[in-house]
C-alpha cells in the first residue's frame, strides 16, 4: 500500500476538509480494525483500507464520492459489517465509508412507514415501531444489523411469510450514485413529495436496488430509505422475563399462539406449509432443521454439543413446521385460525411435538423470529458460520434446491466443517408464494476450516452455473464470472455500471469486475 505518499496525503487532507479531523482516519491501528471478521485472516488475504470516513448526511456522502472521482480512489460502504468480505479493501488508496453517524429514524404513523438512515438497526426501528402499534420484519442474522442494508441485501426476515421479502417493502429512496449525482426514486421523484411510494412515476430505478444480494455498494450509497411498516397486534414493548441467557419472551396468548408440528418426511412438511399458505393464516411460518433449534436454545457451547451428540433435537423436531398464529383483528381470529390449522395438520398427517419440547423451546427462542436477539449464538458453537446454499424460488423448487449435490459437497468437507446433520431451513414469503431453502453449518475459525469453506463455495458456484440455479453463493460471485451461464446478464450489468460509475470507483471487482472484462477483450 502506498500509504504516506503525496496522493495519500492529498486525499486525507481533502477528506478532512469535508468532514473534519474527528471523522476521518488513516491511523493503521484504526484502519486495521476494518480488515477483520470471523474468518481466518490468512485465508482471505486481507489488507487494511487507507482511509476511514464517517459522513453525517447525504451532502457529506456526495462530497466524498465526488472526491473519489476527482482523485481516482476506490471506496466501499459499511453498515453493520456483518458480511465483511464483500466490502473490504482490495486496492491502494481504498476508503471505507462508515455510516455510523447516520442513524436517524422518522416514523409516519398515519401512513405506516419509516424513513431511516444506514446505521439504524432492526432493533431500534422495531422497538420504535412497536410503540406505535406497528412493526417490520427483522433479519434472522440478528437485529443488531442495519435495517437499510438488510432491505437492500438478501432481505430474509423472520416474519416474511406475512410481511414479505424485505426488498418489497422499500418505498422512496435517496441514493447517491457513484458519479456523485443524487437520485431520488418513487414518490420522491416528484418535487416536494414525500417517501410514501416506491414505484415510478414512469420507469423506475428501484429495480437496481432489489436483488438476491443487492449491488454491494457498487452502484453507489443509499443515504435515506423509506420502508413499509405493518400492523402489530401485540404490546408496545416486547415482553421479556429473566436474565440472559435464561431470558424468556412470551407474547400475550390471546393474540399469539405457537405450534410446532413434525412430519415423516421433508416433502410432507413442505406440503403442509403450502396448505397453510393457501389458507392465509398465521403471521410466521418456517421449517427449521434440528440444528437451528439447538443453536437458538443452547445457553453455552457445552450445552449445545451435549444435546447434539445425544441427538435430542434430531429426534424431537425432524421435518418440523413452525407456525405462529397472530390475532391481527381480535382474539376470535386466533380461535378461528387455530381450528383451520388443526384441520390442515390432521389432513396432512402432522404430529404435535411433546409439550416438554414445546415448553423447552418456545418461551426462550420462538419470538426470536419476531425480533432476532439470540442469533449470535450460532457463532459460539465453532466460532464461525457457513452456508453452502441459499436458494430463492417457489415451494415447488425446494426439494430440487436441497438436492443430493448440496449434501455431497458439504459431506466432502466435513470435517473440518462441523456436523450439521444436513441442515435444511425453509423460509416462506408472501403467504408461501415465494420461498427460500438454506443449508447452514458451524465451523471453527482455523485456516483449515476456512479454506474448506472457500473450496466448498467454489464447488457450489460451479454446480449452480451448470444447473442454472440462482442462489446466494453464486450471486456473491462477480457477475462476469457467472453471467455466461445465465443469459450473459453481465453484459447488460456492465453497461449500467459504466454509465453510473465511469471511473469504476464504487467497490470495484465485487458486483462485476469491469477491469477483468476489459482485459479479456484486449
Amino acid at each position: 500500500m502506498p500509504r504516506g505518499d503525496e496522493k495519500h496525503k492529498l486525499i486525507y487532507d481533502e477528506l478532512v476538509n469535508i468532514l473534519s479531523p474527528n471523522h476521518v482516519s488513516d491511523d493503521p491501528s484504526i484502519t486495521q480494525a476494518y480488515s477483520r471478521d470471523f474468518y481466518a485472516v490468512s485465508v482471505l488475504h486481507r489488507q487494511s483500507p487507507e482511509f476511514i470516513a464517517l459522513p453525517g448526511n447525504t451532502e457529506d456522502v456526495q462530497q466524498i464520492i465526488g472526491l473519489a472521482n476527482r482523485y481516482q480512489f476506490p471506496f466501499s460502504v459499511i453498515g453493520s459489517g456483518l458480511i465483511f468480505p464483500v466490502i473490504g479493501a482490495r486496492k491502494p488508496y481504498w476508503c471505507i465509508v462508515d455510516t455510523k453517524r447516520m442513524n436517524k429514524i422518522e416514523i409516519d404513523e398515519k401512513n405506516m412507514y419509516a424513513v431511516i438512515e444506514p446505521y439504524v438497526t432492526h432493533a431500534q426501528l422495531h422497538a420504535e415501531a412497536m410503540k406505535r402499534g406497528l412493526h417490520m420484519g427483522t433479519a434472522l442474522a440478528g437485529s443488531q444489523s442495519s435495517s437499510m442494508a438488510n432491505h437492500l441485501f438478501q432481505g430474509m426476515q423472520g416474519t416474511a411469510y406475512r410481511t414479505g421479502y424485505a426488498t418489497r417493502n422499500i418505498l422512496g429512496v435517496e441514493w447517491v450514485l457513484p458519479n456523485g449525482e443524487v437520485l431520488r426514486t418513487g414518490s420522491l421523484a416528484n418535487l416536494g413529495a414525500s417517501y410514501f411510494w416506491g414505484e415510478g412515476p414512469g420507469p423506475d430505478a428501484r429495480g437496481l436496488l432489489r436483488a438476491n444480494a443487492g449491488h454491494l455498494g457498487a452502484l453507489g450509497i443509499v443515504t435515506k430509505m423509506a420502508v413499509k411498516l405493518h400492523p402489530w397486534p401485540g404490546p408496545p414493548v416486547l415482553p421479556t422475563d429473566g436474565v440472559a441467557p435464561e431470558k424468556k419472551s412470551e407474547l400475550p396468548p390471546d393474540r399469539f399462539k405457537w405450534y410446532i408440528f413434525t412430519y415423516p418426511t421433508l416433502e410432507e412438511a413442505i406440503e403442509a406449509m403450502r396448505e397453510i399458505g393457501k389458507a392465509e393464516i398465521g403471521g410466521i411460518l418456517h421449517h427449521w432443521p434440528p440444528l437451528f433449534f439447538n443453536w437458538k436454545w443452547s445457553k453455552s457451547r457445552e450445552e449445545y454439543w451435549s444435546y447434539w451428540l445425544e441427538g435430542y433435537w434430531q429426534k424431537q423436531v425432524k421435518n418440523s413446521v413452525l407456525v405462529c398464529l397472530w390475532g391481527f383483528a381480535s382474539e376470535k381470529q386466533v380461535e378461528y385460525e387455530e381450528k383451520v390449522l388443526k384441520q390442515i395438520v390432521e389432513e396432512t398427517g402432522g404430529k404435535l411435538v411433546p409439550d416438554e419440547v414445546h415448553q423447552r423451546w418456545v418461551p426462550y427462542s420462538a419470538n426470536d423470529l419476531v425480533r432476532a436477539n439470540n442469533n449470535c449464538r450460532v457463532m459460539r458453537i465453532g466460532g464461525c458460520l457457513g452456508s453452502n446454499l441459499i436458494g430463492f424460488d417457489s415451494l415447488d423448487d425446494i426439494m430440487r434446491t436441497l438436492s443430493g449435490a448440496t449434501w455431497e459437497i458439504l459431506d466432502k468437507y466435513t470435517p473440518p466443517l462441523l456436523d450439521s446433520d444436513h441442515s435444511d431451513w425453509v423460509s416462506t414469503y408472501d403467504l408461501c408464494h415465494f420461498a427460500s431453502a438454506e443449508s447452514d453449518y458451524p465451523h471453527e475459525r482455523t485456516e483449515e476450516a476456512c479454506q474448506a469453506v472457500l473450496m466448498s463455495a467454489r464447488e457450489v458456484i460451479a454446480h449452480d452455473m451448470k444447473d442454472q440455479i440462482v442462489e446466494f453463493t453464486s450471486c456473491l460471485a462477480p457477475a462476469n464470472r457467472t453471467g455466461p451461464a445465465f443469459a450473459n446478464f453481465h453484459l447488460l450489468l456492465a453497461q449500467i455500471k459504466k454509465a453510473l460509475d465511469p471511473n469504476n470507483v464504487a467497490n470495484p471487482t465485487r458486483l462485476i469486475n469491469i477491469e477483468a472484462m476489459e482485459k479479456a477483450q484486449e
